[in-house]
């Protein structure tokens, strides 16, 4: 029968995937004590590194030297197990749907566990999109912050977000039924872009009387939104 430290070996081979991190979360199936000591086994083998406490990584030569582990892969190796949803949101997600030119220096991962930020991550809580996935949590998180991306302005994020949706990149339907539930500036801004694409009229109605009909929500929209007035949003002063 196979010992922990070579069935945690052979695994570990057979993933082809350098910037893996790893954990007793992915050997589950073995004793936690044996697991512990098989790696700090592999450790002293030079078979593995320690990235920090309880998490591990194998690194390769290249001609530029060793290979090492990232911060960003290091953060979502502690947080995928606890987590039924998760994803890469803030600037670096905002740059990857297109939404900015600007290069992050600091990871935010969003995701549906409370964990402490760090002075390298901030972990903001969200919960997965109805019926959407990381897209649509990345549109929702640029209108949540779009008076503050870099490298663009608040009508032309919007002109992105509908090009988005108008390509198929963004599920539209996701964006409302996940609205209810986020603050009243992103129901009013998905109402208004939803009513550009004659979107279901009952359930647009249904959002428009979660708004607060004294509420204003104040953005520069500029021609951005046909239907800023009907849903409350006026020229931010």
């Amino acid at each position: 029968m196979k010992s922990t430290k070579t069935k945690i070996k052979n695994k570990i081979l057979a993933e082809s995937n350098f910037d893996k991190i790893w954990s007793a979360e992915d050997f589950k199936c073995l004793p936690k004590i044996n697991v512990s000591k098989a790696f700090s086994e592999l450790v002293k083998d030079k078979f593995l590194k320690r990235a920090k406490r309880g998490f591990y990584y194998r690194s390769k030569k290249t001609i530029l030297g060793e290979t090492s582990f990232t911060p960003l892969n290091l953060a979502l190796s502690g947080i995928k197990h606890k987590c039924n949803f998760y994803c890469i949101s803030g600037l670096a997600g905002f740059n990857e749907l297109g939404l900015t030119t600007q290069i992050p220096n600091n990871i935010v991962i969003a995701c549906d566990y409370k964990f402490r930020s760090t002075d390298n991550v901030k972990y903001i809580y969200r919960k997965k999109p109805i019926s959407g996935g990381v897209s649509e949590r990345i549109v929702l998180d640029a209108i949540i912050d779009i008076k503050t991306i870099p490298d663009t302005t608040v009508e032309n994020t919007i002109v992105k977000i509908k090009n988005l949706i108008k390509n198929k990149k963004v599920n539209l339907q996701s964006l409302v039924k996940t609205a209810f539930k986020e603050t009243t500036r992103v129901r009013a801004v998905i109402g208004a872009i939803a009513q550009e694409f004659d979107f279901d009229k009952q359930l647009l109605e249904k959002l428009k009387r979660t708004i607060n009909p004294l509420s204003m929500v104040y953005l520069n929209v500029g021609e951005a939104l046909i239907y800023a007035d009907n849903w409350q949003i006026k020229v931010d002063k």
